[in-house]
C-alpha cells in the first residue's frame, strides 16, 4: 500500500472538499522543472479531476496504479472532491452535487486544490479530468489562464449532450430538454424523476447545446470550441475503444479533438484497446501512458 495523506480544503465561497494526497519520497529530474532565467527548481504535480457524480474516493484501481506510477517519477499525485460530487449532497447548508451544481463553480474548486498543490511546494501542475472532470480542466485552462498549468490530460472527454441523447434516446432527450428550458429560471425547480435527480438549470447546463460546458461539440461540425481552442498547454487525449458513450469510431474523435487544438504547444491522442468510459481493468495502461507522456514535457 501507498501512504497517503486525508486532507479537507475550503474554497473560496467556502465548500469543503475532502481529497488524498500522495507525495513522492524524494525529488527527480521529472519533478524538477527548471525556472526560466534562473537556477531554481519547480516540483511537477497531477491533479485528478473526477467526472459526474463520482468523488475522490471512487476508482481504487486507478488512484492505485496512477499515484504509484506518479510517486516512482517523482509527482505529486492530488485527487480531491469536486462540487459535483454524487448526485445530491450538502456542504455549509448549500446543497451541491452532481445534480445541482453550477458548472462554472468549478473553477473555486479546481483553484482550490492547486492553491494547496503549491502549500505542499509543487508549482507545475498538470491537471487530469476525466468525462466531466475533462471539461472542467479546459474549462479552467481556458478561463483562468492560470501559468502554473503546465498539460492537460482529458480522459474520456465525451460530450454530454450525446452520452445523454445516446441513453435515453432521442424522443426523451428533446421532451426532457423542453422540459428544463421551461423550468431553468426557477433555481428550486427540479426535473421529473424519470429523467435523474436533477435540477432543472442544471440538466439544461448539461444537455443544451453552446452552454460553457459544452465544451466538446464534435456532434456537429458548425458548433465552436470556444474554450478548448484557446488551450495553449500541451494535452493528450484518451479514450477507450469501448467507452459506452463513444458516437463514432474513435480514431474520427481524436482526429476531430486534434483539428480543434488550433493553439496547444503539443497534441498526442491515444487509443486504449478493450477500455470503457470507465477504463476498468485498464487502469495500469493509463497511468503508464499518462505518466509517460508527463515525463515527454519540458
Amino acid at each position: 500500500m501507498i501512504p497517503a495523506l486525508l486532507a479537507n480544503i475550503k474554497t473560496r465561497d467556502g465548500i469543503i472538499l475532502e481529497g488524498i494526497t500522495i507525495l513522492p519520497r524524494r525529488k527527480t529530474k521529472t519533478a524538477l522543472i527548471p525556472h526560466s532565467g534562473t537556477g531554481d527548481a519547480k516540483r511537477l504535480a497531477l491533479i485528478w479531476l473526477h467526472g459526474l457524480s463520482s468523488r475522490f474516493s471512487s476508482g481504487q484501481r486507478m488512484i492505485h496504479e496512477l499515484s504509484s506510477a506518479c510517486k516512482t517519477a517523482g509527482i505529486g499525485y492530488f485527487k480531491f472532491n469536486m462540487r459535483g460530487h454524487n448526485i445530491a449532497s450538502r456542504s455549509s447548508n448549500t446543497i451541491i452535487g452532481a445534480g445541482f451544481e453550477r458548472f462554472e463553480d468549478c473553477t473555486h474548486d479546481i483553484r482550490a486544490m492547486i492553491r494547496f498543490a503549491r502549500a505542499q511546494g509543487f508549482t507545475n501542475i498538470i491537471l487530469a479530468g476525466h468525462s466531466t472532470g475533462a471539461n472542467k480542466a479546459v474549462y479552467y485552462a481556458a478561463t483562468s489562464k492560470d501559468k502554473s498549468i503546465k498539460g492537460l490530460v482529458l480522459l474520456g472527454a465525451i460530450s454530454d449532450i450525446v452520452a445523454f441523447q445516446k441513453e435515453m434516446g432521442k424522443k426523451k432527450f428533446a421532451a426532457a430538454s423542453a422540459i428544463a428550458n421551461r423550468l431553468r429560471k426557477n433555481p428550486r425547480a427540479l426535473m421529473p424523476l424519470e429523467y435523474g435527480l436533477f435540477s432543472a438549470r442544471r440538466f439544461w447546463s448539461l444537455c443544451n447545446p453552446g452552454q460553457n460546458e459544452d465544451t466538446f461539440p464534435y456532434y456537429d461540425t458548425k458548433r465552436k470550441w470556444t474554450a478548448f481552442e484557446n488551450i495553449k498547454v500541451p494535452m493528450q487525449i484518451i479514450i477507450g475503444n469501448h467507452d459506452e458513450h463513444l458516437d463514432r469510431k474513435p480514431t474520427n474523435y481524436l482526429a476531430i479533438f486534434q483539428s480543434h487544438a488550433l493553439l496547444t504547444k503539443a497534441f498526442h491522442g491515444i487509443i486504449i484497446k478493450g477500455a470503457n468510459h470507465g477504463f476498468r481493468r485498464k487502469e495500469k495502461e493509463v497511468a503508464g501512458a499518462v505518466v509517460e507522456w508527463i515525463k515527454t514535457q519540458k
